[in-house]
């Protein structure tokens, strides 16, 4: 066998042709083997790079067709069902810019239904998790709409009304320029007239099963809590009326100045100084 004077790829002096191809082949195995793996590595970390922005796209896709798809449900007034297919956007994809939006609309949607207590809960966990978002004035709206909604006649409990009154006065505090606050101020003068009305009515039905004190509790009550209220007058009289007959006249009139000096025209005057004439001039 000839030997060829060739020096092999690591220097190790001349070697015979047939064994100078094995060793080439070994080579070239290995480097195909390397290449294969470094290929599967490259893949790998393309893969991971690019699968999330791929799924970040999608899930905008999707929760956009989800809210269009809700929206023509809430168009064609089917109010439950697209106050779910809202609420099920949030749930689904929590961290797109559609969740937000999905929930003042699930909001919107309840409120049409009159599903105040899904209502509730939904503003709450809104304006409790997103306390500096846009919408927080339209969700204290919402929030005391139901509850305005739902106040009930003055010889029930006012619960309901004083939530009214409460979210309402949150709303036109933190947010006194807000497109909601005008007709929330609006809401507010009713419900607290209703709020004194129900007070009144507690008073009097006190008066006569000669429970006075609690009496003067309530009508005391509507003096220092509705100051703009209606009421004012009866309930000045009241407290006139009462402490004089309990034997209180100094309470009597000071009740009865008050009255005298603030509503002069009024009937509850003329009724107040038909209890002692001498006294009450």
């Amino acid at each position: 066998m000839l030997l060829v004077p060739l020096l092999d790829k690591e220097g190790l002096g001349a070697v015979d042709d047939t064994r100078y191809k094995l060793i080439l082949k070994i080579k070239k195995k290995i480097y195909q083997k390397t290449m294969k793996k470094f290929l599967q590595f490259a893949l790998i970390i393309f893969l991971t790079i690019s699968l999330p922005s791929c799924s970040k796209k999608d899930e905008k896709t999707n929760a956009e067709l989800s809210y269009i798809k809700a929206m023509k449900s809430l168009k064609n007034k089917n109010y439950i069902e697209a106050a779910e297919a809202f609420a099920k956007i949030d749930e689904e994809f929590p961290f797109s810019k559609w969740a937000l939006k999905a929930q003042t609309m699930a909001v919107y949607a309840y409120y049409k239904e009159e599903e105040y207590v899904k209502l509730l809960q939904i503003v709450d966990d809104f304006v409790k998790l997103n306390p500096a978002n846009e919408n927080v004035p339209y969700m204290l709206y919402m929030k005391g709409l139901s509850y305005y909604n739902q106040v009930p006649d003055i010889t029930r409990a006012q619960d309901p009304t004083k939530q009214a009154s409460f979210t309402f006065r949150e709303l036109i505090a933190r947010f006194p320029n807000s497109d909601y606050t005008q007709d929330a101020k609006d809401k507010l003068s009713f419900v607290d007239e209703h709020l004194a009305g129900a007070k009144m009515s507690i008073g009097r039905y006190q008066m006569q099963t000669k429970n006075f004190v609690g009496a003067i509790n309530n009508f005391t009550e509507v003096t220092q809590l509705y100051r703009f209220s209606k009421q004012l007058p009866e309930a000045y009289f009241r407290l006139t009326e009462i402490y004089y007959k309990i034997g209180v006249e100094s309470e009597a009139l000071e009740s009865f100045k008050i009255l005298k000096i603030n509503y002069p025209q009024s009937t509850w005057l003329d009724l107040s100084q038909k209890i002692d004439p001498e006294l009450f001039q």
